[in-house]
């Protein structure tokens, strides 16, 4: 059964002029797609590798080009005389196996660029939901920390009375204020901790600093609802994906260097007209094949020494895929322990936080009756806000510790 994470019953409810400020968890995601700046970035280079590729496929198409010339000559033995000429002139790759293969790396490159992009989502995602529920709990913790500052102060003032009647040692009074101021300055920590989390959130968002940000989450303890092979069955870790791209993108490169050895044909064609006078009618035209074969291109040793170096790339690109599957496996177990770990101790800690907020109220009734001394009060009272505040941590912890479970998932969604 799933434990509902719900507000202290001892805490503050929310002031209207907070909640005005207040971005769920939706509407918080949405700024964050839309104007966050990493994410731009890698935007505006997914689409420069699309042009790039489609800048590519132009390579294998016709080649047409158009041309008019004028020239005007003359000399001490000849007449001045003019020469008017326009043509059109096509050609086209019949067959040369280095231009397709680079069409295809241009694609590879595409494609690599298209899962950076993916990668960059999934890496937003977990910033964000990071700074989202650190906002979220800080904010738990500021109320948290002003209801146990008011506990202290009522204890001081309690005990205080207590010692003017004198029913209470001095030192416990001192005791009792001294607790007090160090509970405000927990809660001046908290608040600072808190101003901290709204600027990061801000930061994500592509926003400038608000300090009046706050975030609203109703939050379960998380299910242990993941197994390891219907993880790695069903996920695609984008990280890993290019990897594979790179092994296929030197594969390719390995080829391309392997067809400088191959012949290349070409036809060409032109249509002509030429004359002494604009518009000229004397026409001319040719269609051509050519076939080239290189022999020493780039130098005697450039064949060998490129294949043998492609050759080795593609060893390094295949030696780095095998690391990174094993590096993604040994961290998916890995981060599905400490999730189930995390997951498990606030559960724990969920039963040892009520039980912690009853003994003090017994304690409160016994300490009152004159049954129980001040010191085991206080002992009480320090268990139950440990309590309060470790509980809070160690759910917090459980959220944190999903969110980098799914992160390797490749999650890039709510």
């Amino acid at each position: 059964m799933k434990h509902i994470l719900l507000l202290f019953s001892f805490l503050f409810p929310v002031s209207a002029s907070a909640q005005e400020q207040t971005l769920s968890l939706t509407q918080a995601w949405a700024k964050a797609l839309s104007a966050n700046q990493s994410l731009k970035a890698k935007e505006y280079e997914k689409k420069q590798y699309e042009y790039s590729y489609l800048s590519s496929l132009n390579s294998y198409l016709p080649q047409i080009s158009l041309s008019h010339s004028f020239s005007r000559s003359g000399g001490d033995s000849s007449s001045v005389s003019n020469r008017f000429s326009a043509s059109v002139s096509a050609s086209q790759e019949i067959f040369n196996l280095k231009t397709i293969s680079s069409i295809k790396i241009s694609k590879y490159s595409l494609e690599t660029a298209q899962i950076s992009y993916r990668t960059a989502l999934c890496d937003l995602r977990k910033d964000f939901f990071t700074a989202y529920l650190n906002l979220y709990f800080a904010q738990e913790k500021v109320k948290v920390s002003e209801r146990i500052l008011e506990i202290r102060k009522e204890n001081a003032k309690l005990i205080s009375l207590k010692y003017e009647s004198g029913m209470e040692s001095r030192g416990n009074m001192l005791y009792s204020a001294a607790q007090a101021e160090m509970a405000a300055l927990s809660l001046r920590r908290a608040k600072r901790d808190l101003e901290n989390y709204q600027e990061e959130l801000s930061k994500i968002m592509g926003e400038t600093y608000d300090k009046n940000i706050a975030a609203q989450y109703n939050l379960e303890i998380p299910s242990q609802n993941y197994s390891y092979e219907e993880i790695l069955k069903n996920s695609f870790y984008p990280d890993l994906a290019v990897y594979e791209k790179n092994l296929a993108s030197a594969k390719e490169r390995l080829l391309s260097g392997k067809y400088d050895a191959l012949p290349s044909l070409k036809a060409s064609g032109s249509w002509s007209y030429s004359g002494d006078y604009e518009f000229p009618k004397n026409k001319s035209w040719s269609l051509g094949l050519s076939m080239s074969l290189p022999l020493f291109s780039g130098g005697p040793f450039y064949y060998y020494s490129n294949t043998n170096s492609l050759k080795n790339a593609v060893k390094s690109a295949e030696k780095k895929l095998e690391e990174a599957k094993l590096a993604y496996e040994k961290n998916l177990r890995s981060y599905l322990r400490d999730f189930e770990n995390a997951s498990d101790t606030a559960r724990v800690y969920m039963g040892l936080k009520q039980a912690d907020e009853e003994r003090y109220k017994e304690g409160q009734i016994q300490y009152m009756a004159g049954k129980l001394s001040f010191i085991n009060l206080e002992n009480l009272e320090q268990n139950m806000i440990d309590s309060k505040i470790n509980y809070l941590e160690y759910i917090k912890n459980a959220w944190l510790k999903k969110i980098a479970l799914e992160r390797l998932m490749g999650k890039d969604s709510l």
